[in-house]
């Protein structure tokens, strides 16, 4: 059975990082809050191949890298164990109010949808124009 991915928006657990927010996907949502130290705010479809996962965050994570600069450093993350496997993932971005980067990234994750099922519908193979 294939495994089903979550994308999710979320705000650190740790003291001094409130304002530390972060975009990924995950097959069981408790499990990776947990291990990865924050509190999800917003989850998306809970049904959708790694592949359709990966696009969306992926194209929400770089309008997080465009609109919001440079990732936030987290404690425990990719720069406190020099480049080995973290708990916490360098994927995390720092806001100030957070409401803004949860907004932005909502719009962003929808526009990755209709992005990644335009592409899907503009196989090769598929004759009929979605213009017509």
């Amino acid at each position: 059975m294939k495994k089903l991915y979550t994308v999710y928006i979320g705000r650190s657990n740790y003291r001094g990082e409130f304002c530390s927010m972060t975009i990924g996907i995950t097959t069981d949502i408790a499990t990776r809050a947990v291990t990865k130290g924050f509190t999800a705010l917003h989850t998306f479809t809970h049904r959708m191949t790694r592949a359709d996962a990966q696009s969306i965050e992926g194209f929400a994570q770089t309008i997080a890298d465009n609109e919001f600069g440079d990732r936030a450093i987290v404690k425990d993350g990719w720069f406190d164990r020099g480049g080995e496997r973290p708990n916490r993932t360098k994927d995390w971005w720092y806001s100030k109010p957070s409401k803004v980067f949860i907004g932005r990234m909502m719009q962003a994750i929808a526009l990755g949808y209709i992005k990644r099922f335009r592409v899907e519908l503009q196989h090769p193979h598929y004759t009929e124009s979605m213009d017509d």
